[in-house]
């Protein structure tokens, strides 16, 4: 069992930490390939997609168990 929920833990560290660093790339690559009036909109729109993201993670980890 103490197994089973460090490899959980681990897994849940590795995608969150996925998920962060592309949501980084994503917003630098939104800065420098956007026009200005766009960007905010393209920074809000990426991080939507990051909280979703991280749910459907979430909910998918939650299940493991």
């Amino acid at each position: 069992m103490q197994c089973s929920l460090v490899k959980k833990n681990w897994l849940e560290i590795g995608i969150s930490s996925g998920l962060v660093l592309i949501m980084i790339v994503l917003i630098l690559g939104a800065q420098m390939a956007l026009p200005a009036e766009l960007r905010s909109s393209g920074i809000a729109l990426i991080v939507l997609l990051f909280i979703v993201a991280m749910g459907l993670v979430g909910l998918k980890l939650v299940d493991m168990q």
